[in-house]
């Protein structure tokens, strides 16, 4: 199958990029594995090269805006139906853009040997459903031109014309800027491809997915975009946004057509652990607890959905002192489910001289949702808005004070959701010292950035939970994810090398000596940050270097349900054949090197009917072959089965038992991982 010719410069130079990719000339960034999403857009830009539709400078070339509901053109519609005599040949250009990590995409828990079959076939609804954002911006700008003009009609003073042709033209640019009629095209946040990268739908490191917009009446007008996490923070109600050297206030809602009602939702947050799930549910799906009122919230929800403001010359006291304390926000979490209908995480203990001291639960792929409860300045939760219009009010109003026309003022709270890797870090002692775990939560941080070389921004922190369960909450909140947290549990001494970087960014070397004694407790080289300043009282290096020089010499070993990993161990030795002493061998490797555990001995699969040795989880078949298996007759039946164990979507390693263990088991290190570096 041919790229497309005879397209103009802007989709030439897409299809162009993705062609040398393909071909291997050009690389893809280094991509998270474990982010299905990240890759399932790398799977759509592949596919959308290959169906050669070219996408324009507009998005109004592919969406029919004369269509009431705004449907795909019939040319894009015809267009992304790959044909059947095509689909194998795309699936082949996916695998080689993603062959040089194919053994590590193999590993994860989500992938199989149907997942890019499923994306492909998939590719045409999630290609049409990306647009719905703009679609829901574009109705919402021609319901207000509707309105301006209906009442532009209607009006009888010079005030009131004013007002309606004010609307009138301020709905007549962001139609414009929706349709790229002018302007700056390919730097526009409607530019097609960028818009589609915006929404998930292909890959796109520089600018933030699905984020939330707002409007701001400057000059000809424009929409500013930012990532969800940070929007709920900055366009929250009534904040003052800076902008082009002009303060700009969110005053309200662009509402969607069908009304601020279709974004509500209500959901019970566990205190205990920090969980949210569905309000009907007695019991938390993470903690088990029966939820009563003292130990659960249920919130009423609005979905942080693309707001407007107006101009602000001046800001009283009051509220440059409401800004300074800023809003009340906190996180919960749900776990993604397997196929199987089981919560997809992977539980380990860090032990630190015999003891465990901290439990590590890695989620990948789960959503996280942040609240923003309300001002801190203000005692009641919530924020009043006007679901008719989608105004924010700031004070309740005298309801004779009212016009006419319909109000309907409720309380809610607001927030927004992403899909990212998780990282929960439970404390195992009894006691609860606010101040210790606050500084835990930096250091670990603090030393994450420093061991993974990221960026502040790229990973998120806070305390959650009560009691027993209170955790520090740790996720990659870069777009596509860093792809690190997971590497702090499957590694036995990815804690122990953590704090090792945790302590010398607190000013201590290797042993605890304090390097630099005019830091008396912490400062901006340390502990303290522009964005922990609220708590900037609690930190105290001096404090969190003994608790950091004890999990220097930490192991993290992984826990297999109820079974930790000394259990497993023993539990995996029980089921090794008595006459295949290569069994024991290997699992002496691996438990000497602190390297991964099978999750499963002498499993029995049905189709082809084998038992291989061992077994990873979701599809590896490790197979421990003796001297036996040299018989002509072993030789032709294991590669029968081993070769329909593969075309049935499973991965087959085989360990020999002339050759060395170390180096066999050092070839697949994204199964068995690295040896320890201690």
């Amino acid at each position: 199958m041919a790229y497309c010719g005879a397209l103009n410069s802007h989709d030439q130079y897409f299809f162009n990029r993705r062609a040398e990719m393909v071909a291997g000339s050009v690389r893809p960034p280094r991509l998270d594995l474990s982010n299905e999403a990240l890759i399932s857009a790398h799977v759509h830009a592949v596919w959308l090269a290959a169906v050669c539709l070219p996408l324009g400078r507009s998005i109004e070339d592919v969406i029919d805006t004369a269509d009431p509901e705004l449907k795909l053109r019939d040319q894009a519609k015809d267009k992304i139906k790959l044909k059947a005599a095509n689909r194998q040949e795309v699936i082949a250009r996916v695998r080689r853009v993603l062959e040089a990590d194919l053994a590590m995409l193999e590993s994860s828990r989500w992938h199989n040997e149907r997942w890019i079959d499923r994306i492909i076939d998939e590719a045409p609804v999630a290609f049409d459903r990306a647009f719905d954002r703009w679609r829901e911006l574009f109705r919402a700008a021609e319901k207000q031109l509707t309105e301006a003009q209906n009442a532009l009609r209607r009006a009888r003073r010079r005030d009131e014309q004013e007002e309606a042709k004010r609307l009138q033209d301020e709905a007549l640019r962001q139609l414009n800027i929706l349709r790229q009629v002018e302007g700056r095209r390919e730097e526009s946040d409607f530019y097609p491809y960028r818009y589609l990268a915006s929404e998930g739908f292909l890959p796109g490191y520089n600018f933030p997915a699905l984020p939330v917009r707002v409007w701001v009446p400057r000059k000809e007008g424009e929409f500013i975009s930012r990532p969800r996490f940070l929007a709920l923070r900055e366009f929250g109600p009534h904040n003052i946004v800076y902008h082009e050297g002009r303060k700009w206030e969110v005053v309200g809602f662009q509402s969607p057509p069908g009304g601020l009602d279709e974004r509500r939702s209500r959901k019970r947050i566990c205190r205990t652990c920090g969980a949210y799930c569905e309000p009907d549910l007695d019991l938390c799906p993470v903690c088990g607890l029966r939820f009563a009122g003292e130990n659960s919230l249920l919130l009423s929800l609005l979905e942080m959905t693309n707001v407007k403001c107006r101009p602000r010359e001046r800001i009283t006291s009051d509220e440059e002192e409401r800004r300074r304390r800023g809003f009340e926000m906190t996180t919960a979490f749900r776990y993604a489910r397997t196929e199987e209908g089981k919560d997809n995480a992977v539980e380990a203990d860090v032990v630190s001289n015999g003891t465990p001291v901290l439990r590590l639960t890695y989620a990948p792929a789960a959503t996280i949702v942040r609240i923003n409860h309300r001002w801190r300045s203000k005692e009641q939760p919530g924020f009043l808005v006007d679901f008719e219009n989608g105004d924010m009010i700031e004070k309740a109003p005298d309801v004779s004070s009212l016009p006419n026309r319909g109000h309907r003022l409720e309380s809610v709270r607001l927030f927004v959701q992403d899909t990212q890797n998780l990282l929960l870090i439970r404390f195992r002692d009894e006691s609860q010292d606010t101040a210790l775990e606050a500084i835990l939560q930096y250091a670990i941080q603090r030393g994450c950035e420093r061991l993974f070389e990221l960026e502040e921004s790229e990973l998120q922190a806070e305390r959650i939970g009560e009691g027993e369960r209170r955790t520090i909450l740790i996720y990659e909140a870069s777009e596509g994810g860093a792809g690190v947290l997971r590497r702090l549990v499957e590694e036995a001494d990815g804690m122990a090398r953590l704090a090792t970087e945790a302590l010398a960014h607190c000013h201590f070397s290797a042993d605890g000596q304090d390097l630099k004694p005019s830091c008396k407790a912490a400062c901006y080289d340390c502990l303290m940050s522009f964005s922990n300043q609220q708590e900037a009282h609690l930190l105290d290096r001096h404090k969190i270097a003994p608790h950091l020089l004890d999990l220097t010499k930490s192991r993290t070993f992984l826990r297999f349900g109820e079974r930790d990993w000394a259990a497993h161990s023993a539990y995996l030795k029980s089921f090794t054949d008595s006459r295949s002493p290569l069994e024991k061998r290997f699992l002496a490797k691996l438990a000497k090197g602190y390297l991964r555990l099978p999750d499963e001995a002498q499993k029995s699969i049905q189709e082809p009917r084998c038992i291989p040795d061992f077994f990873y989880k979701p599809d590896i078949c490790v197979f421990c072959d003796g001297d036996v298996h040299d018989h002509p007759d072993q030789k032709a039946k294991d590669a029968r089965i081993r070769t329909e164990l593969q075309s049935r979507g499973y991965r087959v390693v085989v360990i020999r038992y002339d050759r060395d263990l170390d180096i066999q088991i050092a070839e697949y290190p994204e199964i068995f991982g690295t040896r320890s570096q201690k």
